[in-house]
């Protein structure tokens, strides 16, 4: 099986390169923990995991040895509420998705955010789905 086509460090350098210069507090961490509940402010990427392969179907009508692979990462983002920072990280976020220079052969990239509100703190965990065509 082919490994996936990105790996975290170009997700976290591309991160590092997209989150304003504005924001000194933000730091984006390689290590994806264990207990969300745990960790401060700042981004936390994953490793891409490739999760799922169900064969192509011009491959299944042709006989050839075509699949589609579902690549998928996480991203973990602590905030403050009320932080000023929040728009313009998620939008670097979410704007991965439509980068085609760090998604390039991936035909199917989507994600999913799901928000959860804090006493004080916003705990934002992004899960990106991304497909690609695999030949073996």
């Amino acid at each position: 099986m082919a490994q996936p086509l990105i790996d975290r460090d170009q997700v976290i350098a591309k991160l590092l390169t997209t989150i304003p210069k504005t924001n000194p507090r933000i730091e984006v961490s390689d290590e994806y923990p264990s207990d969300d509940a745990i960790v401060g402010y700042g981004l936390f990427v994953s490793d891409v995991s490739t999760v799922n392969k169900t064969p192509y179907k011009l491959g299944v009508q042709y006989g050839g040895s075509i699949y589609v692979a579902t690549d998928e990462l996480q991203i973990l983002y602590i905030s403050y509420q009320s932080d000023k920072y929040v728009p313009e990280v998620t939008n670097a976020i979410q704007n991965l998705s439509s980068d085609l220079t760090l998604m390039n052969g991936y035909h199917e990239m989507d994600y999913t955010q799901d928000v959860i509100l804090g006493q004080r703190a916003e705990k934002r965990t992004y899960t990106f789905s991304l497909k690609r065509l695999e030949f073996i």
